[in-house]
């Protein structure tokens, strides 16, 4: 039984999510052969006990057959820019459920004095008009200057004090409104050469510090998990030659996270990419850690909150449209299948000018994102939906 027990450790880990329910019925039938024709005492063998442990550990987690789109636009939301999410659903053929965007703590607008007119206010404005028009946001929370230790040691306090009382001040206005914050994004980035990407980033022990004392700062104005979602929002990859900016190590918690989400995208031959150059698919950009994911956190929702894809192939500057559309067909259906994952953002900025062109709803006829959104699974859930969908 020792046999059969490494044998079935070694298939859970090196298989696909899919597979293993079909993988662990017929295990369990060839465990059960051999034990039938064991002439010792084998049906007292403390073994016996593996199979069950693995299905418990595997089959309680978090599963949803519905999922969501949505999408990172170069905008700066107000009522009269909102039409442009609307473009995006024209081409998806499919309503997105949520507003990628971003925000700075050193925001003018989270200063002291801070800025109280809220139909101005940078942070309650996009919230706001957004929502009339039934897209939730996802808020990445940056800092271009702070670091996780000087944020986590109370230095920007008062930035974020700011910021909560902006939300407040929307949720205040009802009708069940409620968002994502992703504090810090892609903590964990660190350059193989070792220096961080970000001011915050590379610092596991103060990024865990600095992200609850985010969390501590909006609870203690009363913006509880009934009016907020906080996700966990690393990148995936990391130098395996620097195994502690895996993103395991910055995980703050259970207790401290909603959503796990993580960065990905396949660069193929950007110029950026040079010497790496690769046309990467989900087998390499998704699915890896996706599984690691769920080995850490199974009990959690997981959403691509970034994630893209050059047109670039074979060669830089070879602009291969149909190559785009298939990768956009093939990601999208390999992630409607995923029983873990609740959605995907899609990036839709173009920065060919520093890295890549990663846009769809421009620049050419990106039909595949309309093709990969048609997936079954893809539907658009607001906040109703979410409620039930996030624990």
């Amino acid at each position: 039984m020792d046999e059969i027990a490494r044998l079935i450790l070694f298939l859970m880990k090196n298989v696909s999510v899919i597979n293993k329910f079909v993988l662990l019925i017929i295990l369990v039938l060839v465990v059960s052969i051999f034990t039938q024709h064991k002439t010792t005492k084998a049906a007292t063998n403390t073994n016996n006990i593996f199979i069950p442990l693995v299905m418990n550990n595997y089959f309680n987690g978090y599963s949803t057959s519905e999922k969501l789109i949505g999408i990172y636009m170069k905008v700066y939301w107000t009522n009269e820019t909102v039409y442009n999410m609307t473009l995006a659903d024209k081409l998806a053929d499919k309503k997105h459920s949520i507003s990628g965007w971003f925000i700075d703590i050193e925001d003018k607008h989270f200063n002291n004095p801070p800025h109280e007119d809220m139909d101005t206010n940078n942070l309650y404005r996009q919230l706001e008009a957004l929502w009339k028009h039934g897209y939730i946001s996802f808020v990445n929370i940056n800092s271009q200057i702070a670091s996780s230790y000087e944020i986590a040691n109370g230095n920007y306090d008062d930035q974020l004090n700011n910021l909560a009382d902006a939300y407040k001040n929307w949720v205040d206005l009802g009708g069940g409104r409620k968002a994502i914050f992703a504090p810090l994004p892609e903590m964990n980035g660190v350059y193989s050469n070792g220096v961080p990407w970000k001011n915050y980033a590379g610092d596991p022990v103060n990024f865990k510090l600095a992200y609850q004392h985010i969390l501590e700062i909006f609870r203690d104005k009363g913006i509880d998990s009934t009016k907020v979602w906080w996700s966990f929002a690393p990148n995936g990859w990391n130098d395996p030659d620097l195994p502690a900016h895996a993103f395991e190590k910055y995980y703050p918690g259970d207790g401290l996270v909603d959503i796990i989400g993580f960065s990905s995208y396949n660069y193929g031959y950007c110029h950026v990419a040079i010497p790496w150059e690769s046309w990467e698919n989900y087998d390499t950009l998704y699915q890896p850690y996706l599984s690691r994911i769920f080995e850490m956190a199974p009990s959690k929702p997981i959403i691509i909150t970034q994630t893209g894809t050059t047109a670039e192939y074979p060669e830089t500057d070879d602009f291969n449209v149909d190559m785009k559309n298939k990768w956009l067909r093939e990601n999208y259906e390999y992630i409607s299948k995923q029983p873990q994952v609740l959605g995907i953002l899609y990036y839709d900025y173009d920065q060919s000018s520093w890295e890549c062109n990663w846009k769809v709803t421009s620049g050419g006829d990106f039909s595949g994102y309309r093709d990969g959104a048609a997936n079954a699974p893809y539907q658009y859930l607001f906040i109703n939906e979410l409620e039930t969908l996030i624990p």
